[in-house]
């Protein structure tokens, strides 16, 4: 299989290059779990994600995030469909990747194929700011981000995470408040939470598969 860069130089990048000679091997973990191709070439391609993300975070090339990365590659993060799951000793762990809306059908068809691939799992659990109930304060109630904050049941405040959401937003490490585009509501609840002395916090969730 390719997998598509936007810029060469990512491409070229020595641990790049390191992650490419292997995609044969990562191919044949996610057959042995039960991934079509399409679902291993989904997870295969968190690869140029982060060399993307990583280019527009330092405004060079070099994939700083190896170690995520490494996950997908040896079989312990999986892409299907919306989400990424990655089984752990006592839950299966949901990651959200930039990889489009986070409509509630997309979320329904990966939990529907997380059963699938994981029958051994009776459990979710997620720990990211996309679960701070703040959110609530900002984004209207049919906001994609509350709906999936509403299959989780809260189990634990992590916290402070102010860099994550910003790096996740807004794509930069060295926010200006006064810089950064105001164009979508999530972008504005962001800034004006900030501005206003607050802070943003990674939450704990379950929810039963």
């Amino acid at each position: 299989m390719e997998l598509d860069f936007d810029d060469d130089s990512d491409r070229d990048d020595p641990v790049v290059q390191a992650f490419l000679a292997r995609i044969p091997e990562a191919q044949a973990l996610h057959a042995a779990r039960g991934l079509t191709d399409e679902e291993s070439s989904a997870t295969l391609r968190d690869l140029p994600r982060h060399a993307r993300l990583d280019r527009a975070l330092h405004g060079t090339p070099g994939l700083r995030k190896d170690w995520w990365v490494e996950l997908a590659f040896s079989g312990r993060l999986f892409e299907l469909g919306r989400l990424q799951f990655e089984p752990r000793r006592t839950c299966l762990a949901i990651h959200i990747p930039e990889s489009g809306p986070l409509t509630p059908e997309a979320v329904d068809a990966s939990l529907a194929r997380a059963r699938e691939v994981f029958p051994e799992y009776t459990e979710a659990c997620c720990t990211s700011w996309l679960l701070d109930p703040q959110l609530r304060e900002y984004l209207p109630s049919t906001s994609n981000i509350l709906r999936f904050q509403e299959r989780f049941e809260p189990t634990g405040e992590g916290g402070v995470d102010d860099a994550r959401i910003v790096e996740f937003v807004f794509h930069t490490l060295e926010p200006d408040l006064d810089a950064l585009p105001r164009e979508t509501t999530l972008q504005r609840a962001v800034i004006d939470h900030l501005r206003s002395g607050g802070h943003w916090h990674y939450v704990a969730g379950r929810l039963d598969l």
